[in-house]
């Protein structure tokens, strides 16, 4: 039996010899797959050998180790024989011819060759196959590297398929719906399944990016992959929220990275804050008067999303004027009193804003320019031109200096008048005046006149006086007081001591004179 098959194996070499010209022109390219066996480059040996050879070399990386396994299927009744039949190669361009002895592999029903070409090209010049299936592969490494069969793919199939799935950051979708825009199917057409190898989209942050996912599949023995980049885009400017017209005190204008702290800043995907603001326009930070200015603030995401606000800034002046000036104002109740005027002059008021353009009124004034001893209440308040105010209150002290005040009644004579008046006179003026209160005084002699001769001497002089009144004989005199006068005092009062009366009571007249 064992020479039968040498004979056979002899035979398809004869068979390859004569149907074998010369070396085709083979094939460039590595194979797409693992399996450089291609079944249509196989041609049967005519006769019944059931043996095949390759019509094309085919292109190999020298040095490298490869396999050959054959299903007992493919082997067909060669399988009977394995452990005496061989697979013959040739390689170019050196032309070495050699066998290799088929392996049998009982337990999986499978049969191999090992070997390891030196040239670029080989020739199968004899393979075994009466096949009964097509599972065969020739691939790179050693029967234990064996995964399954896998069909000689052709150069024009598409292995790899790529993909980019476009999502909106604030639509993010779930890995099973994006799973749903991937179909496979079988060269016929009918939809086959298939599942995903890796996944770095569910297991990523999601945020603006790309992220690559894997699906795979198989048909026929072939595996193909889907490779979907998934980009998360953001499309979603940041929102700048409005704070509204904002209003600052002139006096307290703030600075600009303090207006910055003042505007809030959202993104849906950055976390922003107002230190990320850029000013594009400002009419406000050069502001130096009460007004309305404007500053307009950008706001960029990471993903080069922008949108921009411009805030009304309004610069208001909310302080009254300052009042300066004394708490207290202290007068003599002798002193002239104080106009308005007069005690507005004790004070400044000067507004932040207006200057000295300020009105000033008196809301409470108990003063009313009194020359009365006593503390009165006076509220000064300041109003600038935007109508703001501040108010003092001082007081204002009256303050008596004054000594007591004499004063006479009509029948006491004037000094100086006295002086330029006689002696006779002096006694008709006194007839008179008594006659006008109601007395009839007749009969007036002097009796003593003290006075007469001591005018300039200081001391007290009297004149001693006779009449009549109403029938009755009266005695009566006046005094004269003769003074030093005083430097500080202009006013030089006098008095009268008693009245005429009838009964003889003597009524004393007293005049005080200045001496000069």
């Amino acid at each position: 039996m064992k020479k039968t098959m040498i004979f056979l194996m002899l035979f398809c070499l004869g068979l390859f010899l004569i149907h074998f010209e010369s070396r085709a022109e083979g094939t460039d390219t590595f194979p797409i797959g693992k399996n450089y066996l291609n079944l249509s480059n196989l041609i049967m040996i005519p006769g019944d050998s059931g043996c095949a050879y390759t019509k094309n070399p085919i292109l190999v990386k020298p040095n490298q180790q490869y396999t050959i396994v054959l299903d007992f299927g493919f082997l067909g009744q060669h399988s009977n024989w394995l452990g005496d039949i061989m697979i013959s190669f040739e390689e170019y361009p050196s032309h070495d011819i050699y066998d290799a002895l088929i392996l049998a592999d009982f337990v999986n029903e499978r049969a191999y060759v090992e070997f390891m070409p030196n040239d670029e090209y080989i020739h199968i010049t004899s393979l075994p196959m009466l096949p009964e299936n097509y599972d065969a592969i020739l691939y790179e490494g050693l029967y234990s590297d064996f995964s399954g069969f896998e069909p000689y793919i052709d150069q024009n199939e598409e292995m790899v398929y790529y993909g980019v799935l476009p999502i909106d950051f604030d639509e993010n979708m779930t890995a099973e719906e994006i799973k749903a825009y991937i179909h496979a199917s079988n060269p016929d057409g009918t939809p086959i399944s298939f599942e995903t190898e890796s996944d770095e989209y569910s297991s990523g942050t999601k945020t603006p990016g790309n992220y690559q996912m894997v699906f795979i599949t198989e048909y026929n023995l072939i595996s193909k992959r889907y490779y979907l980049e998934v980009r998360v885009f953001d499309q979603a400017a940041p929102l700048i929220i409005d704070p509204g017209i904002i209003s600052i005190p002139l006096s307290e204008k703030a600075s600009l990275s303090e207006i910055k702290q003042m505007i809030s800043v959202t993104d849906n995907v950055d976390l922003m804050s107002s230190s990320d603001l850029i000013i594009t326009f400002d009419t406000y930070s050069s502001a130096i008067t009460v007004g309305t200015y404007e500053i307009t603030f950008q706001a960029i995401d990471s993903s080069s999303n922008e949108s921009s606000r411009t805030v009304t800034i309004n610069l208001i002046d909310l302080n009254g004027p300052q009042i300066t000036g004394p708490n207290d104002i202290y007068l003599y109740t002798s002193d002239n009193p104080l106009s308005i005027e007069q005690i507005k002059d004790y004070y400044t008021f000067i507004d932040d804003v207006d200057g000295t353009n300020v009105g000033v009124i008196f809301t409470v004034d108990e003063y009313q320019q009194t020359q009365i001893e006593g503390i009165y209440d006076i509220t000064i308040k300041a109003v600038d031109q935007q109508l703001n105010f501040k108010v003092k209150n001082i007081k204002i002290h009256v303050i008596e200096n004054r000594g007591p005040v004499f004063s006479t009644d009509e029948i006491v004579l004037d000094i100086d008048t006295a002086d330029a008046m006689t002696e006779q006179e002096i006694i008709d003026w006194f007839v008179n005046h008594t006659l006008s209160m109601g007395f009839d005084v007749s009969h007036v002699r002097v009796l003593y006149n003290e006075y007469e001769k001591h005018q300039d001497v200081d001391g007290s002089y009297y004149v001693y006086l006779n009449y009549e009144v109403n029938g009755e004989t009266t005695l009566s005199r006046i005094r004269l007081d003769v003074e030093e006068a005083s430097s500080d005092i202009n006013f030089l009062p006098f008095i009268v001591i008693g009245v005429p009366s009838i009964g003889g009571l003597i009524t004393v007249f007293v005049l005080k004179k200045k001496n000069k």
